[in-house]
């Protein structure tokens, strides 16, 4: 969602009009928003008060006039003066960047959620939409509260405490202090007021770590295998990694929901249930497709048992299944033939490693013969 709050604008143009239009198109329809804008008629200008100041979105031209080649006489050439301050930006600070440019085409390639590109012809509310799109992400308000939070306990809190405390008991350990309430002000839980997500329930993407660690293996790691595309999860436990003693990696198929049994039954009955004329849909095939689709609710639900176990799906994952009878023994060697996806963050790491040792160590008996024996208990019976 997009959350109320008062932006710092700045706009490089070398036509001033241009900017006093996009301060215009911005004052309405945006909400509770508010935007406090300053203008650059040149890049340099532009680049001089990023540097002295904080920004919480840049608008920029692609062209400048004085100092680029004009990109009607040169459509290949890449070295225009938006472009170049995009990169500066990029190495110093994170501030998101709207590309506001009657030559879209020079720069469509850069575009991402946090870089849009918007025609100067287009019309005034697909520049609102861009804008919308970069603030729904969160993370300018996020950048905003991290440098507000640090600022805060600095200089309203711990400077006034710091004036009692003697200059060489003050040592670097100060800083540690700083970053350990900074992460507290970052707990889950304060993000989400922050953003004015529901604290009582989680987004699929607090269970995962994404982009994941590189370099090492880890239980609950997610991997890609190169040969196929099949996904498969880390199960070693973690004292084996880091004592040597894994040699070879253990892995549980991943499996997209949709090619597990359940959901093609699920699929199979509502073809056949659909497929009938409306007067030949009966009590029994629609009580059929409804236990079918059921069944994919416990499924998705954790309450098929401790076989499997349901990870919902994020942009970098789809929804799917970790199947604990599918299991690879891997030699560390071959590891190059995977690739890693995404991890899973505790505390469902440590969750999904005690389901898989509760199903793997459980011990197996055989049944009894229920029929004769609730037959003598049911006889037995006295109301």
């Amino acid at each position: 969602m997009m959350v109320a709050s008062e932006w710092k604008v700045l706009s490089v143009d070398d036509d001033p009009e241009m900017c006093e239009g996009i301060e215009r198109i911005l004052s309405g329809r945006m909400g509770e928003n508010t935007f406090e804008f300053s203008v650059a008629t040149t890049f340099d200008e532009g680049m001089a008060l990023i540097g002295s100041n904080r920004f919480d979105l840049i608008f920029l031209d692609v062209h400048e006039d004085s100092n680029d080649p004009d990109p009607s006489d040169h459509p290949n050439q890449s070295d225009q003066r938006g472009e170049q301050l995009l990169d500066v930006l990029k190495s110093s600070r994170f501030v998101p960047v709207v590309f506001y440019t009657g030559f879209p085409a020079k720069v469509d390639h850069l575009q991402s959620h946090m870089v849009k590109v918007v025609d100067k012809g287009a019309p005034p509310e697909e520049l609102r939409t861009a804008v919308t799109a970069i603030l729904t992400t969160g993370l300018p308000h996020l950048a905003q509260y991290i440098e507000e939070q640090s600022r805060a306990y600095i200089w309203d809190n711990l400077e006034e405490v710091l004036k009692q405390v003697a200059n060489d008991n003050v040592t670097s350990d100060i800083a540690l202090l700083t970053a350990r309430n900074l992460a507290k002000s970052l707990s889950q839980r304060s993000v989400k007021e922050l953003l004015g997500n529901d604290i009582n329930l989680i987004s699929p993407l607090e269970m995962y770590l994404f982009p994941p660690d590189q370099d090492g293996c880890n239980p609950g790691d997610i991997y890609r295998r190169r040969e196929d595309g099949t996904l498969w999860m880390v199960l070693t436990p973690a004292c084996d990694f880091e004592q040597g003693k894994a040699e070879n990696v253990l892995l549980a198929r991943v499996i997209p929901l949709t090619e597990h049994e359940l959901y093609k039954t699920w699929q199979e009955k509502a073809r056949e249930f659909y497929a009938l004329e409306e007067e030949k849909q009966t009590k029994k095939n629609r009580q059929a497709l409804s236990n079918a689709s059921g069944a994919v609710k416990n499924l998705v639900k954790n309450n098929k048992g401790n076989r499997f176990r349901f990870l919902p799906g994020t942009f970098f994952l789809q929804d799917c299944i970790v199947d604990f009878q599918e299991l690879l023994n891997l030699p560390r060697s071959s590891a190059d033939q995977y690739e890693v996806v995404c991890s899973l963050d505790n505390p469902y790491r440590e969750e999904v490693l005690q389901l898989f040792s509760s199903y793997y160590g459980r011990i197996g008996t055989p049944d009894y013969e229920f029929d004769s024996i609730w037959e003598k208990i049911d006889q037995a019976f006295t109301p």
